[in-house]
């Protein structure tokens, strides 16, 4: 099959066109390299404490970029990871870009035994019904 030259050209050019992010913020590093994920975004994308994010963090002081995956903590904090920070030179208190780029809901993956799972979480332990029992055991 023949091409023309100019479809050619546009096909590469879309197999090239990088995919826009979910969203770009700038936050503020506080102690130990972790930054609030922000409220508004959280709610835009229905994530939840326990969510996993694909996050790249750019600075202004390097080229280099780091790419890491976060699970959504207490209070919806995310911790860079201390080699990353090594390297992009991030200390408390500075100012810095992240790019989400993929999320993970936990209600997605594992359905009704989420639920389950976000009480042992908190409490550390759940009591369960006969009937709960019988449901936890299907799920598995």
């Amino acid at each position: 099959m023949i091409v023309h030259p100019e479809v050619q050209g546009m096909n590469q050019n879309k197999e090239q066109q990088a995919t826009e992010p979910l969203a770009k913020f700038h936050v503020k590093v506080t102690r130990g390299g972790q930054f609030t994920f922000p409220y508004y975004t959280r709610i835009y994308y229905n994530l939840n404490i326990g969510d996993f994010v694909e996050l790249i963090v750019r600075t202004r002081k390097s080229k280099l970029r780091g790419f890491f995956i976060a699970r959504l903590g207490d209070k919806a904090g995310v911790t860079i990871p201390s080699e990353i920070r090594t390297n992009l030179r991030i200390k408390q208190g500075d100012i810095v870009e992240i790019v989400l780029i993929k999320y993970y809901r936990l209600q997605d993956i594992l359905g009704d035994k989420v639920k389950i799972l976000e009480e042992l979480a908190s409490k550390g332990y759940k009591l369960l019904t006969p009937e709960e029992e019988k449901q936890l055991l299907l799920l598995l």
